[in-house]
């Protein structure tokens, strides 16, 4: 397994060759550049553009880790809107392209929401039809993820959607293909779950993992903390990842210390 970092760890106006660079010096082996609305990597960016990002980081000594994205929260497979579901399916093919140019193999997707953490109250799609939504979507959306040679990576979220590993599997092993995994965010687990029974019960699933570490009595965001200060059993989760065979990148996800966040997951690293 190797450390790596997000990009949403640096502030937006940090050029992705400038992040790659201080992650490099912090101790980093792997980056996480993130697609966003406006910036310097954009789902319209063109393909000479995001090769000289992915040349950029790779001159850093770092590999690409993988594509995020926070688009799939306004632009999703599991809207009310025929057309929304369209550009979602749209959107995805755009950032497939994008991390193939960037040469990784693994896109971060939101499939969609069932109910958005920030508003309790208001149903965007109802559980039954987000599951169906989701599953034509990936259908769909399987032969162009094979065409560039990147998988899809499911993230867990507070989407109050695919809330148990099993059901993540199941739609998984529903679509059976290579080319659609899941995305196990540690972080995100706790609210809901334990993370080293989700590795247990996904397995060769998992395409990549995000770290991060969550207090559950805090219940909302405030509760993310720096890896170690959390609820997050390191040592479970690291013994069981290394069972399951997963070797790939653990990306830290959110903001903090660069030298400190790298040694927190040095620390992690060497559990188990």
């Amino acid at each position: 397994m190797r450390k790596s970092i997000n990009g949403w760890a640096f502030a937006a106006e940090v050029p992705v060759a400038e992040a790659a660079r201080l992650a490099r010096t912090a101790g980093f082996e792997a980056f996480e550049p993130t697609l966003n609305a406006e910036g310097e990597l954009t789902p319209t960016t063109d393909e000479a553009a995001c090769r000289r990002i992915g040349e950029a980081i790779r001159a850093a000594g770092l590999e690409v880790a993988s594509l995020a994205t926070a688009l799939f929260w306004k632009t999703n497979y599991t809207s009310a809107e025929p057309a929304t579901r369209e550009a979602a399916i749209e959107l995805t093919i755009a950032c497939l392209d994008r991390a193939r140019w960037l040469g990784t193999d693994a896109l971060l997707i939101v499939p969609g929401l069932v109910r958005h953490d920030t508003q309790p109250r208001q149903l965007v799609c109802g559980y039954a039809d987000a599951l169906g939504l989701t599953y034509r979507a990936l259908q769909r959306l399987v032969p162009e993820a094979e065409r560039r040679g990147v998988v899809l990576a499911i993230e867990n979220v507070w989407n109050s959607f695919l809330l148990s590993p099993v059901e993540l599997r199941e739609l998984i092993d529903r679509v059976n293909s290579p080319w659609v995994g899941a995305y196990l965010d540690t972080g995100n687990v706790l609210k809901f779950g334990m993370p080293e029974d989700w590795v247990r019960v996904l397995g060769r699933r998992i395409a990549r993992v995000h770290v991060k570490d969550f207090k559950v009595a805090v219940g909302t965001k405030e509760g993310f903390v720096p890896p170690g200060d959390g609820d997050a059993n390191w040592p479970a989760i690291v013994a069981a990842l290394r069972q399951t065979g997963y070797d790939g990148p653990m990306t830290y996800e959110g903001r903090g210390e660069l030298t400190d966040i790298s040694r927190r997951m040095d620390q992690i690293l060497s559990m188990a």
